[in-house]
């Protein structure tokens, strides 16, 4: 029986998840977790997926890897991802691996929500 490894909410046509666990490192927790992630994604009115990391303190590179298959699912369905709320430590494992580059990274959620209209009335 896997266990609810997100929150989820609507803001709009916003799609919040915030993780629930604060570490992000055990093989079986990751994988419920980007499974949950990725399921959203299988929701047609999921096209703006905001990850809100607020509680989480630490993540295993497998975490990592979990989000670039998310991030990739994203395109395939057209969605636009954004993350957030990413503690400082974790972030030096994104700019050392360069993700820092390749996901749109808000500070907090406001700042999330708040460019997902940015984009859109592009």
């Amino acid at each position: 029986m896997s266990q609810q490894r997100i929150d989820v909410k609507k803001v709009a046509d916003i799609t919040i998840a915030t993780s629930r666990d604060m570490k992000l490192n055990d093989d079986l927790v990751i994988q419920e977790w980007g499974d949950q992630l990725l399921t959203l994604l299988d929701d047609r009115a999921c096209r703006k997926l905001l990850v809100n990391f607020e509680r989480v303190l630490f993540m295993s590179s497998s975490a990592l890897r979990a989000l670039i298959t998310l991030n990739k699912k994203a395109k395939e369905v057209k969605a636009i991802l954004l993350l957030c709320g990413i503690d400082d430590n974790i972030m030096e494992a994104f700019r050392i691996t360069r993700l820092d580059n390749v996901f749109q990274i808000k500070k907090n959620e406001d700042e999330g929500i708040r460019s997902f209209t940015v984009v859109t009335e592009k």
